[in-house]
């Protein structure tokens, strides 16, 4: 024991067990700041982000004649349209019933089960001839189903008017106006042409009769104007042909509003992570290099001696 007490006194001793207790207090501080980093690593480190999120659509107005001449093709119609709604995914859609006069029941949304909930609610009002569902399209029973103005009235019903964007009208009518309309057909055309809007059409299943032959020429050369085309209700491929000429118009940016969201902090993580490797090596080495240099020799035994 006093050897033990004497060679504890020794400088030497003394330096090297210095040595030793400084580099296991690194070691240990080193493990105890590797645990912490890889609990906030375990803990998935977030920051929070702004997006500006931007988006593609075209602006689709339905643009519906809601008279009584119509009562016979609205279903087929809703139907119709139905099918080009559901051939164009991620545009924008609104609806406007008219005759003497628009309402808009459906402003331009690209909520498609909006858009959906609304069109079967349509298709069920013009089964059951729904008046309240009409309210307003006749103001006072002298006229009727005024084509013309009801493409103009739809026209005025796409928002973002200072935006470059694709805008079309998807109409239905028999083209058989009762009463003084504001606009004539070619007057309503010319005012599309002007507000950049292409007109469709979805023609009643009468203007196939011969007798209807100038009314369907007529809607058909405005619809040209604008570019667009006629297709009568219950004829295969109309609703195919519309979808197509649609889908020639490009799809224009629309910015959403800022949005902030949380998302995980990758660069964050990759950091604490190479950060802990370099601590724990750099410690470990440290601490080999500091006790290895301070480690006592051995000395050479003289040859010859026993």
């Amino acid at each position: 024991m006093a050897g033990i007490d004497q060679l504890r006194r020794m400088p030497r001793f003394r330096r090297v067990m210095r040595l030793r207790l400084i580099g296991h207090a690194g070691m240990v501080g080193g493990v105890a700041i590797a645990v912490v980093c890889a609990t906030l690593i375990a803990s998935r480190p977030q920051t929070t982000e702004v997006e500006r999120p931007e988006q593609r659509h075209r602006d689709i107005m339905l643009c519906l004649d809601a008279s009584a001449s119509m009562d016979d093709d609205n279903v087929a119609v809703v139907d119709e349209v139905q099918t080009i709604v559901g051939d164009l995914p991620g545009d924008r859609f609104g609806m406007t019933l008219w005759s003497q006069a628009a309402v808009t029941v459906l402003p331009l949304t690209d909520d498609s089960d909006h858009v959906a909930a609304q069109l079967e609610q349509a298709r069920q009002a013009f089964e059951k001839s729904s008046g309240s569902f009409f309210g307003g399209v006749q103001l006072n029973g002298q006229a009727a189903s005024l084509l013309s103005d009801g493409i103009v009235s739809c026209a005025q019903r796409f928002d973002l008017a200072t935006e470059d964007r694709s805008r079309v009208i998807v109409v239905s009518s028999d083209n058989d106006p009762q009463g003084q309309a504001i606009y004539t057909l070619a007057e309503a055309a010319a005012y599309a042409v002007e507000h950049e809007v292409v007109v469709h059409g979805m023609g009643s299943s009468d203007l196939a009769r011969r007798d209807r032959t100038a009314a369907r020429t007529e809607f058909n050369d405005a619809l040209a104007t604008t570019g667009g085309v006629l297709g009568l209700v219950g004829v295969d491929g109309a609703p195919g042909e519309i979808v197509r000429r649609i889908d020639d118009l490009e799809r224009q940016r629309v910015a959403q509003p800022p949005r902030r969201v949380i998302v995980d902090d990758s660069r964050l993580s990759a950091r604490l992570a190479g950060a802990t490797l370099g601590l724990l090596v750099t410690t470990w080495w440290g601490y080999l290099l500091l006790v290895g240099s301070r480690s006592p020799r051995r000395g050479r035994r003289p040859v010859g001696r026993s």
